[in-house]
C-alpha cells in the first residue's frame, strides 16, 4: 500500500509540474490560423500612404494615388460656369443647314441672324456669342464664301432652273455653274433676293435682273414680282 500512496504523490506532482507547459503550447496552437507576414497597410493623411503591397490598387480600382490624382471625373466640366456666358469668337465652315439647323463640324450654331438661313455647306462661318454647352449661341454672324454669291427665291425660269417651277437657288458668278446650291421650293408670290451690289451691278445675278439706281455698295435683300413688263422691285433694303 505505501509503494502505491508513494507513486500516486508522484503522479500528482508530475502533472502539477507539466501543466503551464500545455497550457503555453495550447495559447501558441490557437494563433496558427494568422498570417503575422502579411504586408501593413498605413493610412497616411491624404498627402501618400505607405503600401507594401503595391499591386494591392491595381485592376478595376476606383482609388486614386494622392501623388498624382489624375484628372477628375468632371475635369471637362467648366470650373467657373458663369464664364460659359462670356462672349465668345466662333469660326468654322458649315457642313449641314437641314430645316434651319447649321452645323459646322460638331457644333451647333444658334441664331436670331438673317445671315444664318443663308449658310450653305463650304461656306465659312463667323460669329461672336456665347457657348450653352455644345451649342454656340450667336448674336452676330458673317458669312465667307470663296466665291461671290447671291440668294434667289422665285420662279426657277428667272435662273435657268427651267425644270422646277419655283427654287431656293444660292448662285455663284460662274456662268457655266450657276448652281452653289439649289431647293424646289413651294409656289410664292414673289421674288426674293439677296445680293451684294459692287457699284454697278449685284454680284452672282443674272444680267437682266434690274439695278435700282441710287445704291451704294452693299447687300440688300429685293423683293419683287414678275409681270408683264418682267421682273420689278416693289422693296429693296439693306440687309440684314
Amino acid at each position: 500500500m505505501d509503494s502505491l500512496r508513494i507513486a500516486f504523490w508522484l503522479w500528482v506532482v508530475l502533472v502539477l509540474l507539466l501543466s503551464p507547459v500545455w497550457a503555453v503550447s495550447a495559447s501558441a496552437s490557437s494563433q496558427s490560423g494568422l498570417s503575422p507576414d502579411l504586408p501593413t497597410l498605413v493610412q497616411g493623411n491624404g498627402k501618400g500612404s505607405s503600401n507594401s503591397n503595391k499591386g494591392g490598387n491595381s485592376g478595376g480600382s476606383n482609388s486614386k494615388n494622392s501623388d498624382n490624382p489624375g484628372p477628375s471625373p468632371n475635369s471637362n466640366a467648366n470650373p467657373n460656369p458663369s464664364s460659359a456666358r462670356q462672349p465668345r469668337s466662333y469660326m468654322g465652315q458649315v457642313t449641314l443647314n437641314a430645316g434651319g439647323q447649321i452645323i459646322s463640324g460638331n457644333v451647333r450654331i444658334q441664331s436670331n441672324s438673317p445671315w444664318l438661313s443663308l449658310a450653305i455647306p463650304g461656306m465659312w462661318l463667323e460669329a461672336n456669342g456665347v457657348w450653352e454647352g455644345e451649342v454656340f449661341v450667336a448674336t452676330e454672324v458673317k458669312l465667307h464664301s470663296p466665291t461671290p454669291w447671291a440668294f434667289y427665291q422665285g420662279p426657277g425660269s428667272l435662273v435657268g432652273a427651267w425644270q422646277y417651277p419655283f427654287v431656293s437657288a444660292w448662285l455663284s458668278n460662274n456662268r457655266s455653274d450657276p448652281f452653289m446650291a439649289l431647293q424646289t421650293a413651294s409656289e410664292q408670290a414673289q421674288v426674293r433676293v439677296v445680293a451684294y451690289f459692287d457699284g454697278s451691278k449685284f454680284r452672282a445675278l443674272p444680267a437682266s435682273f434690274p439695278v435700282p439706281p441710287g445704291l451704294k455698295p452693299g447687300w440688300y435683300e429685293l423683293l419683287g414680282a414678275v409681270g408683264a413688263q418682267g421682273l420689278v422691285w416693289s422693296s429693296v433694303r439693306q440687309f440684314p
